[in-house]
């Protein structure tokens, strides 16, 4: 590979300063960085992965960074890059791009040995190149595996090695280690994947962030911005701000503003959710034609900086126009990764993990080469648009965002791309931080209508089977979910949002602004939405023997305890407490039918201490209801507010409201091709800029 014609297209980096939310949190991401280990037994192995050594803790690994591409690795230690971010994600590169053979560069400054590895689909490890680095100085020799390259040393030397990766497009990653033989530290810098492919387009891209009341989440993004994206990539950031907390009143956007200058331009519009703002920044940055990529970011997130060089190296390199997107890893744990890939299930109508990978994994909890499913290649349908880099055009052909407001704009986006011809892929180690949703109830809070009417949306216009294939069945079960929850208010917005599919396409459209403030009302009118201070609740909790628990996951006699009267004590003695995944009863056999005070008080860690002194029944979503349908009353817990609601038992309400519901669903399945037809021959229109100019006020 000639060097002359060669490019960067990965860095490897660290989290220094201005990365994340502070140091603590630098510190906790370190793992997806890469990893540290002391060898008891300094001499060089082929393989320094089966050496005996020690784990290296987050504070000390985080200790050795000098800078964002600089590392100094004590002596008798070893920094290894396998990992989320620093690993070079071989097999998406090989399948989708134009690459066939990288060169990794380095340098390296004092005695070590550089070792690079490879894996393939199953996660099986091979050396594909060892390089001796030597200040005693001495002559350089090829680059093998059995006879290590060694480099005369006085300043940093350079260590090359090429790569082909034309074989991995099932899986594998490529990555190095870098050991310290000498008694002195070894300072590795200016790591970087290159390659000579001449990129297949060389554009830019134009940021569109949609906020709504959190201007301080918007203000630190910009200054991550200002210091550490390369803005020679960046050609505007358009904030659509529709919230009343203003993004120009904030403290620091001023200094924000002066930083990035005209390249940064905020636009004030009425609340027409995420897909309204999102389809606002897909307009903006098309009708100014400076940049050949939209990327999408949420507002709420702190954005890896590099990601964005990563994302449109990919996107320049991939053989057709491609929209990248970006994983989510937790802010709360900055190691755990929301989904690796994701795609949209016809059949269910849903969204969902692609298959083979797992839901929200901790990244830290094993090395790198045991995380099997990391080494597979995934492939995604769409992707969320926390962070998606959409190809300009591909918005002039397929339009912009769906009326939705919120929830599936982003996954209709993905499959109408990928009809049109438009791939997506999510590739590894593209990524950014966003706010939980694990121990959100979104589903039965004012987003609930939402939920429904855009998924029954999603089957009219996608669905390829008669009646949306398992739809129907899918959206009883989730009214009759919330029922067995006692969330009757969840229950009245699925009525709402059938309705209002049923009055049609242009109704959708119509209502995009106006709906929210409805909903909410008509949510707020229902009892079991009003949150109290948990000391204003009942605290006295009904003991349960051991066998009712270890029957409480039981669906069936779930189903069938919803037949039977409540407890007529229901109101003041309460069967548990209840998050959104897990449910928690006092167990006590030689106490079993008694009441017990269980008081909930003081901070979230107070509460937590409490919940753990009880029995949790219900440890995720799936025996979430089965658990409460054995309950006729509970008190649903927010630790972090300190308040809560209770719950209680009403069948007579229960039955009343999913067989309104059930009708309205009978009346749509009654005429399902004639709803089929009719959305989708508004589905153009409705994505039209022509069409959302009534909203943006042009």
């Amino acid at each position: 590979m000639s060097q002359a014609e060669q490019h960067t297209i990965w860095r490897v980096v660290f989290p220094s300063s201005n990365v994340g939310l502070d140091e603590s949190f630098r510190v906790a991401a370190a793992p997806i960085y890469g990893s540290g280990r002391a060898l008891s037994d300094a001499t060089d192995v082929d393989d320094a992965t089966t050496a005996d050594t020690t784990s290296v803790g987050n504070a000390t690994l985080h200790g050795w960074i000098v800078s964002r591409t600089m590392l100094e690795i004590p002596a008798g230690h070893v920094y290894s890059t396998g990992s989320y971010y620093n690993a070079f994600p071989a097999a998406y590169w090989a399948q989708w791009t134009d690459v066939r053979e990288v060169t990794l560069r380095m340098q390296v400054r004092g005695d070590a040995t550089v070792t690079v590895y490879r894996s393939d689909s199953r996660a099986h490890v091979s050396v594909v190149s060892t390089a001796a680095v030597s200040a005693a100085g001495s002559f350089p020799t090829a680059p093998t595996p059995a006879a290590p390259q060694t480099v005369t040393q006085t300043d940093p030397q350079t260590v090359e090695v090429t790569v082909p990766i034309d074989g991995m497009t099932e899986g594998g990653w490529l990555w190095f280690d870098v050991e310290a033989t000498g008694g002195q530290s070894v300072t590795l810098s200016d790591a970087a994947w290159l390659t000579d492919a001449p990129a297949k387009r060389n554009l830019t891209a134009s940021l569109a962030i949609t906020t709504m009341n959190k201007p301080e989440w918007c203000v630190r993004q910009f200054n991550l911005l200002a210091n550490m994206a390369d803005m020679s990539l960046i050609d505007a950031v358009y904030v659509v701000d529709q919230g009343t907390k203003l993004v120009t009143e904030q403290d620091g956007y001023a200094e924000a503003k002066a930083r990035l200058g005209d390249k940064l331009r905020v636009i004030r519009q009425g609340n027409i959710g995420g897909s309204g703002g999102f389809a606002r920044g897909m307009y903006e940055v098309e009708r100014h034609g400076d940049s050949g990529y939209a990327l999408l970011l949420d507002d709420d997130t702190v954005l890896e900086p590099e990601s964005i060089s990563r994302a449109v190296a990919f996107a320049d390199h991939c053989v057709k126009p491609t929209l990248v997107g970006g994983n989510m890893l937790f802010l709360s744990e900055p190691t755990r990764l929301c989904a690796l890939a994701e795609v949209f299930d016809r059949k269910r109508v849903f969204w969902k993990v692609a298959d083979g990978t797992p839901k929200f994994d901790d990244l830290a909890a094993r090395p790198f080469v045991e995380s099997t499913y990391l080494h597979k290649r995934a492939d995604a349908d769409y992707n969320a648009w926390w962070m998606c880099l959409i190809p300009v055009e591909a918005i002039r052909r397929i339009g912009l965002a769906y009326p939705f407001f919120i929830k599936n704009d982003d996954v209709e986006y993905g499959v109408r791309a990928q009809q049109a011809g438009f791939r997506t892929v999510t590739v590894p180690g593209v990524c950014l931080w966003h706010q939980s949703f694990v121990d959100k109830d979104d589903i039965l809070d004012w987003q609930a209508y939402f939920h429904v009417r855009n998924k029954i949306i999603m089957g009219l216009l996608y669905s390829r089977l008669p009646w949306g294939g398992s739809l129907f069945r899918e959206m009883m079960r989730a009214s009759m979910s919330a029922a067995i929850k006692m969330r009757y208010s969840a229950v009245t917005l699925h009525q709402m949002a059938v309705s209002d599919v049923l009055q049609g396409a242009e109704h959708i459209g119509d209502i995009l602004e106006s709906r929210l403030p409805q909903i909410r009302a008509a949510r707020e009118a229902q009892p079991d939405t009003h949150m109290e201070p948990l000391a204003e609740l009942p605290d006295t909790v009904l003991v349960k023997d051991r066998k009712a628990a270890d029957e409480a996951t039981d669906g069936m006699q779930a189903m069938l305890h919803q037949l039977t009267p409540p407890r007529r004590n229901a109101r003041n003695v309460i069967d548990g407490y209840v998050e959104p995944q897990k449910a928690y009863w006092k167990v006590d056999d030689a106490k079993s039918g008694l009441a017990a005070s269980v008081p909930l008080d003081g901070s979230a860690a107070d509460i937590q201490h409490v919940l753990d002194s009880l029995d949790m029944v219900a440890h995720d979503s799936t025996e979430h209801w089965h658990v409460m349908g054995h309950m006729d009353s509970a008190v649903f817990v927010n630790k972090d507010k300190g308040t809560g609601v209770l719950l209680r038992r009403r069948p007579f309400l229960a039955a009343v409201r999913l067989a309104k519901v059930a009708v309205l669903y009978g009346r749509l399945a009654l005429g399902w091709r004639k709803y089929q037809s009719a959305y989708r021959k508004e589905f153009s229109r409705m994505v039209s800029p022509d069409w959302w100019q009534r909203y943006f006020g042009e």
